[in-house]
């Protein structure tokens, strides 16, 4: 790949006999130990995650509480992985990826942990070589990675188990890339056949990488320089018809995600929440996202959606900040890698910036694991095009790399003790959010049940249905509480407010059944007998609504 070696190797003078440039020329020319180096780092870094615990924020689900993974490998299990909706999503790859631990380690939370890290120094590695590779350029590579390797913005992606989507999507991204380099050099069908194959694995793992294909595009323009080697009549055209595979992979994927959350119910209704509000909000995250990476003070695992709007001077600053920087990028097109850098941003946000509404969160730093490398190129390359226009302050750009670094990875070791188990992340959540919210109040006291602190976590639940009256959850969960402490009637009530609101079958089964239990226990046979049979028209083959049934009928 001659073109990619030469686009940009400005930036690298011949060492001048000092030590210190002796010392970098040699590690210059040493990829592999400059990628030992990065995997060091990462590994000293977070290797405190093999001490922590599985979250109940999805690693339940994911994990601990899903019977089609926990039981490992088998073949009942990958059918299900292939045709499921489970928690709103469809990731076949990534369900495996739990099954195979599960095979491996049990529920052992620890090696969970450490597969995910050892995913996270893999793409640190991968997106090293890949731009050395593709501009020559290793210290700024090697900044990129490294950047990518400590920031704190990445601490909920390596921490948290249930992102092993995000991990596996990533990889698989990134060896599309590697597989579109190697494809660029001397294009062939066999070739191609391994960007289609890592694309393929990519969105299985998590359909994020819907915007792979537009990424490819942007590398055509730099670093790989194909754009250059075309009639301007003809080279976006035949760029484009060249990905043609892989859009219409990326449309088929987003056609099944949209049915996967609409059938789990994750997807929010267009009158609970506007197209309006939702665009506000995305032009802020933007921003916002932007100012988490240069500043990343106050993370959280989660950030309450402003379900009311925000104000407009707040939405109009930022789509000024935005429409000033693209303009300023456009105009600078020369900065090939600050169009690119830009570009990657904001298109590789696209498919999680919200503007279809999943959950109840406002933005997450999960999104962020992808997109920010593109503005790591910007960072990278801007330091070393400063250092190339002004030599008298070469140390400065050095300086200040160092201490991003430094500064970074204090970041992430100071984020990364919230992460050893629930109750420590949602009461920092709690605190970051600044006021009540019912999603981090359900959260904090799902996590508190979870360490057994029962009482606490009651609390919290009645918070959570104070805040938002109309949530089934947080009333089924105050049930279960009060019918476990033999509150007999209060219970009854809660059962009977979750079955008004809810429209899970399962929640809907188990209220109806605990219902009829109650209603029996305190003699109401004929009200109880109701109870079960609603339960059996819903699940008609529910082994303890039938126990319950039989036994009512003998009494």
């Amino acid at each position: 790949m001659a073109q990619e070696l030469t686009v940009s190797t400005a930036g690298h003078r011949p060492a001048s006999g000092t030590a210190i440039e002796h010392f970098v020329a040699t590690f210059r020319d040493q990829p592999i130990l400059l990628s030992a180096v990065l995997v060091l780092a990462a590994v000293l870094l977070y290797g405190p995650v093999t001490h922590h615990e599985f979250l109940e924020f999805d690693d339940g689900p994911y994990v601990t509480k899903n019977i089609h993974v926990n039981s490992g490998l088998t073949r009942a299990n990958l059918v299900w992985a292939f045709t499921a909706f489970h928690e709103a999503n469809w990731h076949p790859l990534t369900w495996i990826s739990h099954m195979a631990d599960c095979q491996m380690f049990g529920l052992n939370s620890g090696p969970h942990h450490l597969v995910n890290l050892g995913l996270h120094a893999a793409n640190v590695v991968l997106l090293f070589l890949i731009l050395q590779a593709a501009t020559g350029a290793v210290w700024r590579s090697f900044f990129v990675a490294a950047l990518f390797a400590v920031h704190p913005l990445n601490v909920e992606t390596v921490a948290w188990v249930a992102q092993r989507k995000n991990l596996l999507c990533t990889l698989f991204f990134l060896l599309a890339i590697a597989g579109y380099g190697w494809y660029a050099r001397r294009p062939g069908w066999r070739r191609y056949l391994v960007v289609l194959s890592a694309s393929l694995f990519a969105l299985l793992s998590k359909p994020m990488a819907v915007s792979l294909p537009f990424v490819l595009l942007l590398f055509d323009y730099w670093p790989l320089g194909r754009y250059a080697q075309l009639s301007a009549r003809s080279r976006w055209l035949r760029l484009s018809v060249e990905k043609l595979p892989l859009f219409l992979m990326s449309a088929a994927s987003s056609a099944i995600t949209v049915i996967a959350q609409r059938a789990g119910g994750a997807v929010a209704q267009i009158s609970a929440l506007p197209f309006s509000v939702r665009l506000e909000n995305a032009i802020v995250c933007y921003v916002a996202y932007i100012e988490k990476m240069f500043w990343p003070a106050g993370l959280a695992v989660f950030y309450p959606h402003p379900i009311h709007g925000l104000p407009w001077y707040q939405v109009s600053l930022c789509a000024g900040t935005l429409a000033i920087i693209t303009a300023t990028t456009l105009y600078c097109r020369k900065l090939r890698y600050l169009v690119v850098g830009w570009l990657f941003f904001l298109l590789t946000l696209v498919p999680v910036i919200g503007a279809v509404q999943v959950g109840r969160q406002a933005m997450a730093d999960r999104y962020a694991y992808i997109p920010c490398i593109g503005l790591f190129i910007v960072l990278a390359w801007g330091l070393g095009e400063l250092d190339d226009r002004i030599p008298s302050i070469r140390l400065a750009p050095l300086a200040a790399a160092v201490g991003l670094l430094i500064g970074f990875s204090a970041a992430t070791v100071h984020d990364l003790r919230y992460w050893q188990n629930g109750v420590t992340l949602f009461t920092r959540a709690e605190t970051v959010a600044g006021k009540p919210d019912s999603a981090i109040e359900q959260a904090l006291a799902d996590a508190l049940v979870f360490s057994g602190r029962v009482d606490d976590a009651f609390q919290h639940y009645r918070e959570a249905c104070l805040l938002r009256p109309d949530y089934a959850y947080c009333h089924y969960d105050m049930a279960e509480i009060l019918f476990n402490r033999h509150q007999l009637r209060d219970a009854l009530e809660q059962y009977q407010i979750a079955l008004s609101l809810t429209n899970s079958q399962d929640m809907a089964v188990s209220s109806l059944i605990n219902s009829a239990e109650i209603l029996s226990e305190l003699g109401d046979y004929a009200t109880a007998q109701m109870r079960i049979a609603a339960a059996l028209q819903i699940d008609p083959n529910n082994t303890t609504a039938l126990q319950l049934q039989r036994r009512i009928a003998s009494q």
